[in-house]
């Protein structure tokens, strides 16, 4: 996901000292907090839960001497120029001058084997995000002020826009890894988020196949980057989901392998291993003491009280009923 590295996060600059990286995280845990948007949209509340997510994977690293250091010599090494999207400044009826560059870069952060595919949506919506929650404090909650930017827009169709326009990049860029994965990262938040709060809907029926769009996407970035975890975990994941939801083992089988690869090189990605425990229980026979055992690794690694770990303890009291 359109990535974002932790310094970015939490708003703060990559030299930012321990007083400043705590006070930014508790800034933004009340900002983003759900309670705070009741009576708002489901998909947004979501995406706050999502955010904070982020927020408190964020804030373990920065905040742990050892995790930082490890953090930014990671960071450092993934600086790269990437292709710059935005509009180029207009011409204005003149000719562009000899050292213009038409195909201009930017340097960042290449975080993809960092961030989590949600990171791209949120990082949109975030100020959609901000102005609701905000208008919520000042009126003390209700039906959502009209203060947002486009009121007649939902996050939704905003997301579904974004994915139309992810397409197109990743086909006029079909050897860009970085734009496939944004691409990819987008159709996995589009129907993980329905997935998540209304699984057996009618909607999420129809978004099943979605899933084998956003593998398919997934595998052209693991053809680009064959080293890519995060992505090796969203194609298990892809694959996971669809064949639950369509009642197909074999992808639920493929997934399995590519989500077990993928927490094998990155053991400590408590994202992956959700879905890791989600695959396990999905499984005919359902596997529920290996997903289990999966959900319990994230409570020990997962800061008290985060979303993912509330998250795991959900799935695992889920399981046991």
């Amino acid at each position: 996901m359109a990535t974002q590295d932790f310094y970015d996060i939490l708003q703060v600059a990559p030299d930012a000292d321990e007083e400043a990286i705590c006070a930014a995280y508790q800034r933004l845990r009340e900002q983003y907090d759900p309670q705070k948007l009741n009576g708002a949209a489901a998909e947004l509340v979501e995406l706050a839960q999502q955010r904070l997510s982020r927020i408190d994977e964020a804030y373990a690293t920065l905040s742990d001497a050892q995790r930082r250091a490890q953090y930014d010599a990671q960071r450092q090494a993934s600086l790269q120029d990437v292709p710059d999207y935005r509009p180029l400044p207009p011409a204005q009826h003149a000719e562009r001058p000899r050292d213009f560059n038409p195909r201009p870069t930017i340097n960042q952060p290449a975080a993809a084997a960092i961030a989590g595919p949600a990171a791209a949506v949120i990082a949109v919506l975030a100020i959609a995000l901000v102005s609701i929650i905000g208008g919520l404090i000042l009126t003390g909650g209700g039906s959502v002020p009209q203060a947002v930017p486009t009121p007649t827009t939902s996050p939704m169709d905003a997301l579904e826009t974004m994915i139309a326009r992810a397409r197109q990049i990743a086909e006029q860029n079909e050897n860009d890894a970085q734009a496939w994965l944004d691409y990819a990262n987008l159709l996995y938040d589009s129907v993980q988020i329905v997935r998540e709060q209304a699984p057996n809907s009618v909607l999420y029926q129809q978004r099943l196949p979605r899933w084998l769009e956003a593998a398919k996407a997934y595998e052209r970035v693991l053809e680009l980057d064959p080293t890519n975890a995060v992505a090796r975990g969203d194609l298990g994941a892809s694959r996971c989901f669809y064949g639950a939801g369509v009642g197909d083992q074999t992808f639920v089988v493929e997934g399995l392998k590519d989500l077990e690869t993928a927490t094998a090189a990155r053991p400590e990605d408590t994202r992956l291993l959700l879905n890791l425990g989600s695959c396990l229980a999905s499984a005919q026979p359902p596997r529920t003491d290996e997903a289990i055992e999966v959900w319990q690794r994230i409570i020990s690694i997962a800061p008290t009280g985060s979303p993912v770990a509330n998250e795991a303890q959900r799935l695992i009291d889920q399981v046991r009923r």
